[in-house]
């Protein structure tokens, strides 16, 4: 059997790019319109400061992260060249902590830099909600529902009979 070579002939005078142009155009749109978001929400952001602590508040903090191994987070006294405060260190203090400066996750801090320091309250994962609407309850915890559940239980149970 003999094949006719295939043509493809443009549509009304459009010539399409081809296939790799394509591919890579969606790509660098991609990548620009990320970078675009990226900036737009750093942009935009506005880190509320928080109430300066004495050096003894920030010690006692430091101690119970430490002996505890608890998160902490630390606002720092700096701000960036707009005139706002820098993100928010977390972590957890090993106890690692100088005259003049303390480290925590690998990042030197001096301590005239603290501004604000304070534990971070983590959920635990037995206590996350599922749902964020409050009206929704498991029905088997009303007493109403146990009840029922008592009666439909009652109506079909058999005894097993007895062997003598």
């Amino acid at each position: 059997m003999r094949r006719t070579k295939k043509e493809f002939l443009d549509y009304n005078e459009y010539r399409d790019r081809p296939f790799g142009l394509k591919w890579g155009t969606a790509f660098a749109m991609d990548e620009l319109m990320s970078g675009i978001k990226k900036n737009e929400a750093w942009a935009i952001k506005e880190i509320q400061p928080l109430t300066p602590m004495s050096r003894e508040e920030i010690d006692a903090v430091l101690l119970e992260s430490f002996l505890y191994h608890k998160k902490i987070t630390l606002q720092r006294n700096t701000k960036d060249e707009f005139g706002r405060y820098l993100e928010n260190i977390e972590g957890t203090f090993t106890g690692e902590a100088y005259d003049d400066y303390l480290v925590l996750e690998d990042t030197k801090i001096y301590w005239s830099d603290i501004r604000h320091i304070e534990k971070k309250e983590e959920e635990k994962w037995f206590t996350v909600a599922f749902s964020d609407d409050a009206s929704i309850q498991p029905s088997l915890h009303s007493k109403q529902n146990i009840q029922e559940l008592e009666q439909i239980k009652d109506e079909f149970y058999q005894q097993f009979p007895e062997e003598e």
